[in-house]
């Protein structure tokens, strides 16, 4: 899977295609040509270990079991794919405090990197910010020979002579400003990289956040590639000639558009573009569908839909709208989501009636009881919004079941 250069940028380095010899077989990479001079490096961010996952309910601890599972197949990539470095910017862990056991078996991953002497580099994030008493001053992790965690509130470098490598990097902090402005890596080190947990600014889209950075501070930054982490989904915000992406998160966090979880193999050699490839390495993927109820016909023809979507490693979460009619208004929706259920790994249907026009209304005279209902319905709606909305519109669905005599 390859990315590539965002095509609004003029002159990136980042060519975003597939690493010449290596090749990827789902689980590892081997080296099929010996490895190619300059320098290699495995970039995440955002794994979120000991996240609760309470919109899954009772499986949310088995989402977490699959978190420690997919940072091990990070670290495999890491040890197969022979990289220099590890870079996690930021949110390693869901917390500053995470249990004794989740904090032993990153300590155990780490020590498989430390002694094949592959360094691991860790910005903490805004989840595992730097406390006192927290999991980075505790020395677990520390305490490895090839583990350097960022601990400055400004971007500093930290040098790693054999791969005359500088490492620029910092902790989160509440600044609230663009951290990188004014920023420029100093050209001691043949390679200089950065590590951020930061929003991108988008002027109208994003414009507030705990750490900032800038079009104008990346493209100024004098960095060979800058490592982006905070957003769990994976891009490209390379400016002038300074490739800058966030990696996304190695296992799905949230219910989106059921992208796969993955991180970024990074290559950097002496005068060529940076080569930036994206390796699937998420076991599960979480998606959110819309549907309209007037474009599939009937509750069978759902049924038969979403049947078709089985996936156990699926978490789907389907929005229904645009309901109208007897037959959706007896539908048991409880009972379609308990026989689908077992085909997915996790399942929820959000239901939500058609609006009520003037047609619908005009249907049923006033004098009606149901008739009645509807009118009274319309205008409690229309005072709503938000998540009283979305109660007013569930109580329509019931009371229209009940009084259709299905229900």
């Amino acid at each position: 899977m390859s990315l590539r250069t965002n095509p609004r940028i003029p002159g990136g380095r980042a060519e975003c295609h597939a690493v010449p010899g290596l090749a990827y077989n789902g689980l590892s990479l081997s080296i099929e040509g010996g490895r190619m001079a300059g320098l290699r490096l495995l970039h995440t961010a955002d794994v979120h270990l000991g996240a609760p996952f309470g919109f899954l309910g009772r499986r949310g601890r088995e989402q977490r079991d699959q978190l420690k599972a997919t940072f091990s197949r990070v670290v495999d990539l890491a040890m197969t794919s022979q990289v220099d470095a590890l870079l996690i910017a930021g949110d390693l862990f869901d917390s500053a405090y995470p249990q004794p056991g989740l904090v032993g078996e990153v300590v155990y991953q780490l020590q498989r990197l430390d002694s094949e002497g592959i360094w691991t580099l860790i910005a903490p994030g805004t989840h595992d910010r730097l406390q006192p008493g927290g999991v980075y001053e505790s020395g677990d992790l520390s305490s490895l020979a090839h583990v350097h965690i960022f601990r400055d509130v400004e971007m500093t470098p930290y040098s790693l002579g054999g791969l005359d490598l500088d490492v620029y990097g910092m902790a989160v902090n509440s600044e609230g400003k663009d951290v990188l402005k004014g920023f420029r890596a100093e050209d001691a080190a043949r390679w200089r990289v950065g590590m951020l947990h930061a929003s991108f600014m988008l002027p109208g889209k994003v414009e507030r956040d705990e750490m900032l950075v800038s079009a104008e501070s990346v493209a100024g930054s004098n960095l060979h590639y800058l490592a982006l982490g905070h957003w769990h989904t994976r891009g490209d915000y390379s400016q002038g000639n300074t490739p800058a992406f966030y990696c996304g998160s190695p296992e799905p966090l949230d219910i989106g558009r059921g992208e796969e979880g993955s991180v970024l193999l990074v290559e950097l050699e002496e005068g060529e573009p940076a080569r930036v490839q994206a390796i699937p390495v998420g076991h599960r993927r979480m998606s959110r569908l819309e549907l309209d109820a007037s474009g599939i016909g009937s509750p069978a023809e759902l049924y038969a839909h979403l049947r078709r979507m089985a996936d156990r490693d699926l978490v789907l979460e389907v929005r229904l709208k645009g309901m109208w009619g007897d037959d959706w208004a007896a539908s048991d929706w409880d009972r379609l989501e308990d026989e689908l259920a077992p085909l997915f790994f996790h399942l929820r249907l959000s239901i939500s009636p058609a609006g009520i026009t003037a047609q619908d209304v005009e249907a049923y005279p006033e004098k009606t009881v149901i008739g009645s209902f509807i009118r009274i319905a319309r205008e409690e709606m229309e005072l709503r919004e938000g998540e009283d909305l979305l109660v007013a519109e569930e109580a329509f669905r019931l009371g229209l079941a009940h009084l259709a005599g299905r229900s």
